[in-house]
């Protein structure tokens, strides 16, 4: 048994090539607005950390003062050892390192 048709089959042809083509348009404009979304997100992101690296880098006199707590850290290391080693070197014989006795 044949159904009835409404319609012709050419508006149906029609209609549904219609429907073809703003799906495909549908489809191309939420492809460029995620990717436009997506690039964005990316621009954001990376300008934000690319700002607080700068907002972080220190200052010349930050580094001047770092540079010389540093410098004293390490003269006062070398100072403490020279110290103890001038110390050890009064308490032994120069040949021996045994201890030295005052007769």
């Amino acid at each position: 048994m044949n159904c009835p048709l409404l319609t012709e089959s050419n508006s149906i042809n029609h209609l549904s090539n219609t429907l073809h083509k703003c799906h495909e348009n549908r489809v191309s404009i939420y492809y460029y607005v995620l990717n436009g979304g997506i690039l964005l997100l990316f621009v954001l992101i990376l300008g934000t950390v690319l700002y607080f690296c700068y907002k972080k880098k220190p200052l010349e006199y930050e580094l001047r003062q770092k540079f010389l707590r540093e410098q004293q850290y390490v003269l006062s290391k070398i100072k403490y050892h020279k110290d103890i080693h001038n110390q050890h070197k009064n308490e032994m014989s120069n040949i021996t390192n045994l201890p030295f006795i005052n007769v």
